[in-house]
């Protein structure tokens, strides 16, 4: 559920706007702050299309963004179901107590810097619970999380999420069915005046670790390897009601 603050100030950008106009643009400003000023360009191109007085409405709604995704919440995910994509294409996430309860299930206890990876990643809620649940029993130790998505909205969602609560790893735009990359975003944590700090680097086509890895992990796994090629298919589901 979307908290009714948060929602009021996007209601006034998505007046004139649309909601789904509104969203991408409020990723853009959220990417521009997080990365310290460094994407001057998409945010340039964002303010030059709102007046001031919107340009400080996307402000506020940044700073109650990131009060409420504290604690590994997924703010963005919500806003994004419930205003602009209206489940179009099978995007609903999924819900933040079973991401939660799927964490759990995982068998194996979490580790500080290990790896998780969620190769469709949408909002990136299911990367949030693993790094929920071990920083819970680990004191506060974050995962390195992989992620990656066909849809840009969604990279973004991941990453600023991930930037949110101080979380490193990569989120890459790509098909993870063809392996065609077209860019990634590697957030890293460096400590600064004792509190550590997520910094952004961003990376154009090809050049990301997230399908290294993947390959490594065919090349490891030689049965896994084997059966794609024989057992991959694509199957079209219908359903008549």
């Amino acid at each position: 559920m979307i908290p009714k603050e948060i929602m009021k100030l996007y209601e006034k950008l998505a007046f004139s706007r649309g909601y789904e106009e509104a969203f991408r643009d409020f990723l853009d400003v959220c990417l521009y702050y997080l990365s310290v000023r460094m994407l001057v360009e998409d945010y340039r191109r964002v303010e030059k299309r709102y007046k001031p007085s919107e340009m400080e409405v996307f402000v506020q709604m940044f700073y109650r963004v990131s009060e409420y995704s504290e604690g590994f919440c997924d703010v963005l995910g919500d806003m994004f179901m419930e205003c602009v994509s209206h489940g179009n294409n099978g995007q609903f996430f999924t819900p933040i107590h079973v991401a939660d309860l799927m964490a759990c299930m995982g068998g194996n206890r979490l580790k500080p810097k290990q790896s998780v990876c969620d190769s469709c990643c949408g909002s990136g809620r299911m990367l949030l619970s693993a790094v929920k649940k071990c920083a819970e029993e680990n004191d506060g130790g974050r995962l390195f999380c992989y992620g990656s998505d066909i849809d840009l909205i969604c990279v973004k969602m991941t990453v600023v999420n991930l930037m949110m609560n101080s979380v490193p790893g990569e989120v890459a735009w790509m098909n993870t069915l063809t392996m065609q990359h077209w860019r990634s975003y590697h957030i890293d944590l460096q400590l600064i005046a004792g509190v550590w700090l997520p910094i952004l680097k961003i990376t154009e086509a090809g050049d990301t670790s997230f399908i290294r890895k993947l390959e490594n992990a065919m090349e490891d796994n030689s049965e896994l390897k084997r059966s794609i090629p024989s057992n991959a298919r694509a199957t079209q589901l219908t359903f008549d009601f």
